[in-house]
């Protein structure tokens, strides 16, 4: 059954794709005439409704509205997921609208803040509701992109907003006009669950290890967060040639450690000793990675991370 449903989903996602890269190059090409904002709603609602509405109807055989609102009322557990997932939503609007209304640019711990809240989202979802994480992933991954498409064009209500949420927030990563960190965040946590063959199978299957699953989460949810915040307030030895710590990476390497450990107690991972010997090398490895790259390693470490457990 699940991996009907991710057959399903790889479709949907690749109409979904296709659909939002039409609606930016035409956004790019127009931005003249959508830089307005009852042209550019007019112009989304058509878009999503010709591009990716209809199509979705002609692969799923029922209204995909009624598809989605199906899969958020399956069972007690998603229910309890979805009204979970809203709480976090507002904790985060919450902490971007006080940072803005503080007017200080973010510091990185401040950012890093997200990175926990990524793991407070996905670890319930791939618990209870693998499927629906699986496409909710790809749907908030699309709304990322629309609402940089309201920021850049300045669309009201939102556009301005999110420009003074992108003013205090972005870091060296962000280069030029796009917000590409917490995208990078998204794909990052979401690369093992797209890429894993019939995840949710494996999450749905007796005795399963899950960290292959978790790799993006357990490198920047938790070993890069805990990098970030331990290097800044105890760091005093730096990489040479980074502005990283040997503090900060010791603590990634601990919190790392100490997640797969609790994984093991409470039965979400069982490991042979030639495991214990590829999970520890992955995990000093990917935090030696964080500490002397300064490239984009929310994208980097998931990816490395999944190649060593999987």
């Amino acid at each position: 059954m699940a991996g009907f449903f991710i057959t399903i989903s790889h479709q949907s996602f690749q109409i979904g794709l296709f659909g939002l890269g039409l609606i930016c190059l035409t956004s790019y090409y127009f931005k003249g005439i959508l830089c307005r904002t009852i042209p550019f709603y007019i112009f989304i609602i058509l878009s999503l409704f010709i591009l990716i509405i209809l199509p979705l109807h002609v692969v799923l055989q029922r209204s995909p509205i009624l598809w989605i609102i199906n899969l958020f009322t399956a069972d007690r557990n998603t229910v309890y997921v979805f009204f979970y997932w809203i709480l976090c939503c507002i904790v985060a609007t919450l902490i971007v609208r006080n940072q803005i209304e503080d007017g200080n640019k973010a510091s990185t711990i401040v950012r890093k803040t997200f990175h926990v809240l990524a793991v407070a989202v996905y670890l319930p979802g791939l618990l209870y509701c693998c499927n629906l994480l699986y496409l909710a992933s790809g749907v908030v991954l699309g709304i990322f992109v629309g609402l940089e498409l309201l920021r850049i064009l300045k669309i009201e209500p939102l556009g301005p907003i999110l420009q003074d949420g992108f003013h205090v927030y972005s870091d060296e990563k962000d280069v030029g006009s796009i917000a590409l960190t917490p995208i990078y965040l998204l794909v990052g946590c979401s690369l093992p669950l797209w890429i894993h063959p019939d995840p949710c199978d494996v999450v749905d299957s007796a005795g399963f290890n899950l960290l292959p699953l978790t790799s993006g989460l357990l490198t920047i949810g938790i070993g890069d967060a805990a990098a970030s915040a331990m290097g800044k307030k105890f760091g005093k030895h730096k990489w040479p040639g980074s502005q990283k710590t040997f503090e900060g990476t010791i603590a990634c390497i601990l919190s790392q450690l100490i997640m797969v450990f609790i994984f093991n107690r409470i039965g979400y991972a069982a490991f042979t000793p030639v495991q214990i010997g590829r999970i520890i090398f992955g995990i000093i490895f990917c935090s030696y990675v964080e500490a002397v790259t300064d490239q984009i390693d929310n994208l980097v470490l998931p990816f490395i991370m999944y190649i060593i457990l999987i």
